[in-house]
This record gives structure tokens, C-alpha cells and sequence, in this order.
């Protein structure tokens, strides 16, 4: 997690991932709403959000970085080799984790559920229980709507913070 204090001067590579980051949330929320409705168009817009907040990830600490695109990566093999279920899930824990880290800086009530919300909705997809799957979206949904919004309030050096604190 950055330091919103320090302002570090943004190279077009930090502008970048840091939009790109930002905009994995906004995938994310449009996918989670569709996912009752369209669930092999919003998978893959999914494993696109997840790719875009794993890829572009600005945590200090490497192992918890490299855990979040470990994770993604895993999901990628998984739908290319066909199993789309274990996709889907590591795609929801990786933006159910970056969630949890969002809480921390947002304090958005109901976000740092997220991780157990998205775990659930991944239960209910997968045991084919279509209200659960209507419930769980809509308050995922609209938890990272909020999260989205308040992210793209802020100015870009506040997501990169002290560029001499991360683990290379």
C-alpha cells in the first residue's frame, strides 16, 4: 500500500499502471453485475480484471505482490487448459484480496467483507443457485462501484506513494 503523502514523481509507466490498476476495478464491478445474467461474457471480463489489478499492483512488499499474480497467472492456465471454475475463483480472489487491501485506505463499510462475499458468489455459480448468484453480485457490485469511485477521485501519485519503499 502507498503513502498518499508522498509524491513521487509518475513516470508514463506509473500513470499507466495506475489507470490501467484503477480501471481493473471498474472491469470488476461491470463483470460482477453481469455475472447472473452472462456468466461465460463476465468470466472472461473478469479474468480481464483481474489481470489488469494483478499486473499492475503497486504494494511495497514483494511477497504479497507476487502472490496476487501468482494466483492470476494460475487462473489464466486454468481457463486456457479448461477449467473454467477454478478460473473464475482464483479471478475473484485476486480482486476480492486487492478489496480487502483497498479497505484499509477507503474504510468503505461492507469492502472489507469482500473477500467472503466474493467467495461466496464463486460457491453459488458453482452449486447453479441463481438468487444467491443475483444477491451476492448486486452487493459485490455495488461495494466496488463505490471503491471505483472514490479510487478515480484521487490523484495518481496516491496509489504509487514512496517509489524507494518497494521490493524490486
Amino acid at each position: 500500500m502507498a503513502d498518499p503523502h508522498i509524491q513521487s514523481p509518475l513516470d508514463v509507466w506509473d500513470k499507466l499502471t495506475v489507470i490501467c490498476y484503477r480501471s481493473g476495478f471498474v472491469v470488476a464491478t461491470l463483470m460482477l453485475a453481469l455475472l447472473p445474467y452472462f456468466p461465460n461474457l463476465a468470466q472472461l471480463g473478469l479474468l480481464i480484471a483481474g489481470t489488469m489489478l494483478a499486473s499492475s499492483l503497486h504494494i511495497y512488499l514483494k511477497p504479497i505482490r507476487f502472490t496476487f499474480q501468482f494466483a492470476m497467472w494460475i487462473g489464466l492456465l486454468c481457463q486456457i487448459f479448461g477449467v473454467p471454475t477454478l478460473a473464475l475463483g482464483a479471478a475473484l480472489l485476486v480482486i476480492g484480496g486487492l478489496c480487502y487491501k483497498e479497505y484499509f485506505c477507503f474504510r468503505i463499510f461492507g469492502l472489507a467483507a469482500q473477500p467472503i462475499l466474493l467467495a461466496l458468489l464463486w460457491l453459488a455459480t458453482v452449486a447453479e443457485i441463481p438468487l444467491a448468484q443475483i444477491i451476492l453480485s448486486t452487493i459485490a457490485s455495488l461495494l466496488l462501484l463505490i471503491l471505483s469511485i472514490q479510487k478515480w477521485r484521487m490523484p495518481l501519485h496516491f496509489d504509487i506513494g514512496d517509489k524507494g519503499k518497494y521490493q524490486v
